[in-house]
């Protein structure tokens, strides 16, 4: 079964090299230099910061809700389009919302809601980070919500599932390991799969020997792959 990602792709390849659709963006392919909105994004790939944000720019002043008219749902296509490198690093981060297709969906929705939503007035500049920054304010939320809601009684008991991230209540302390597990995801610091491993065994209690089980792995090398994972969290500060 395709993918998030891999079917927002095929329907741009719908309309990629459709000059009729660009010319529905002429603010975004003016800025471009393009006819289609392939040229669109080869331009903002191969672009300075500058000329790409002028091309962004233009895109998220057509795709703005507004009280007085909807924004342009094309507009707003394009621009997440734009952004996609950075969406799929949010799914591979926020990997506490559930497995790779419910986090994907997760990412793209949240980046979507931000691109219809964005403060143009305010932060007209550096508009793909402060979409994607805001978005994964967003997911961090969710994130958070959807430990605490997995919890148990206050009993300070956290459930344990397969190696999914546990839920403990919102004032647990291991809110703070989780934080720290998905910086250290999203820096590319550690691996999701090691992150998971700490979580699983530091916060969940699962014994290495159980998790080794699962996953069909030697318990020295998850011994050692945890231990790497944990130094490389304490070298960075986390």
């Amino acid at each position: 079964m395709a993918s998030v990602f891999d079917q927002l792709d095929r329907d741009w390849g719908h309309v990629a090299d459709d000059r009729a659709i660009a010319r529905r963006l002429p603010g975004a392919c003016a800025a471009a230099g393009a006819t289609t909105l392939a040229d669109v994004e080869r331009f903002v790939r191969a672009a300075s910061p500058e000329d790409a944000d002028r091309v962004l720019a233009a895109l998220a002043a057509d795709a703005i809700d507004r009280d007085d008219a909807p924004g342009d749902r094309l507009a707003a296509r394009a621009l997440l389009q734009l952004l996609l490198p950075g969406v799929r690093r949010l799914a591979r981060t926020w990997w506490a919302l559930g497995d790779p297709d419910e986090r994907a969906a997760a990412a793209v929705a949240a980046v979507y809601d931000r691109i219809r939503h964005y403060p143009l007035d305010r932060r007209p500049r550096r508009i793909a980070a402060n979409v994607l920054m805001d978005a994964a304010g967003d997911l961090r939320r969710a994130a958070r919500k959807a430990l605490a809601s997995q919890a148990g009684p206050d009993t300070g008991h956290l459930p344990s599932g397969e190696w999914d991230l546990p839920s403990p209540p919102i004032t647990h302390p291991a809110l703070e390991l989780v934080d720290a597990l998905a910086d250290a995801v999203g820096r590319g610091l550690v691996s999701p799969e090691d992150a998971g491993l700490i979580a699983a065994s530091r916060i969940a209690g699962k014994s290495l020997s159980e998790i080794a089980r699962q996953r069909g792995a030697k318990l020295r090398t998850l011994q050692w792959r945890r231990q790497r994972a944990e130094a490389l969290l304490v070298g960075a500060g986390l």
